[in-house]
């Protein structure tokens, strides 16, 4: 048997038990009310067998037969628990360096920034919210036409201009504080300093996301200090692209992109 058709298999059957698994825990509830029951009829089986003479040895063997299926129902489900917690560990796993790779050229610009002129270090903050970008699409990459885009706040506090994005080709516009007093999402997310996601514009009456090419996005205040320095979003054409995971990302981004603002304003 050649090598090809051996991994073939192999990944066969891998994708069967992760499949069985799967199911198993999907209907955990369901498998141990099967497990009390046929454990319960093979109680009762023993003690009618035991009372009644003619069906003594046929109702032993059933409870014996209903006793054996038990263990297997349960020692089916505890199986399944333990495929579920490796997946789950594993998957966290392969996140976490997913995450410190595409993040890793971030980290390593901000480190040359204490040290850095006032010129040099507005140099490097462009760097670093051009790297952050392009390492959330990467991240992302498998949701359709997602981008990333990172926007500074002007010293007025009335404009949200973007420094660098990355991935969907249209350029993202800039955020102008609505006038009037009248409802404003993104200042409003930036001034409680609290993550705004909407799974899709159209449910909000307050959002005009189709008119710039996307359906959902998260918008993640970057602030040290109660200080607002701008703003990160991700967002993408499809509703309901991003996960709780996803968006956890993205905040943790927003914190590296805040270190860098921070360095980026001092004087000295």
């Amino acid at each position: 048997m050649s090598e090809v058709s051996r991994s073939d298999r192999s990944a066969t059957r891998l994708e069967l038990k992760a499949w069985l698994a799967a199911n198993v825990e999907r209907h955990s509830v369901a498998v141990s009310v099967a497990t009390i029951l046929v454990a319960w009829l093979a109680g009762v089986g023993g003690a009618l067998g035991s009372q009644v003479d003619s069906w003594g040895w046929p109702l032993f063997g059933l409870s014996i037969g209903l006793a054996l299926v038990a263990g297997a129902l349960e020692a089916l489900n505890a199986w399944a628990k333990k495929r579920s917690d490796e997946a789950q560990r594993g998957a966290a796993a392969q996140l976490g360096m997913a995450v410190k790779d595409g993040l890793r050229p971030v980290a390593e610009l901000i480190a040359q920034m204490p040290q850095a002129g006032k010129v040099e270090r507005e140099h490097l903050l462009g760097m670093v919210a051009l790297q952050a970008t392009s390492g959330l699409y990467l991240l992302f990459a498998q949701i359709p036409g997602v981008r990333a885009v990172v926007y500074r706040l002007d010293e007025a506090g009335d404009r949200l201009e973007q420094i660098a994005y990355y991935g969907r080709g249209d350029t993202p516009g800039t955020f102008e504080r609505h006038p009037g007093g009248r409802p404003d999402p993104a200042f409003e997310a930036l001034a409680d300093n609290r993550t705004r996601v909407v799974h899709d514009v159209l449910t909000e009456p307050t959002e005009h996301g189709t008119d710039h090419g996307y359906r959902t996005y998260a918008a993640v205040p970057v602030v040290t200090r109660d200080v607002p320095h701008g703003m990160l979003t991700v967002d993408a054409p499809q509703p309901h692209s991003f996960t709780a995971t996803d968006v956890a990302v993205a905040e943790f981004t927003a914190e590296l992109l805040a270190v860098a603002f921070a360095e980026a304003a001092r004087d000295r």
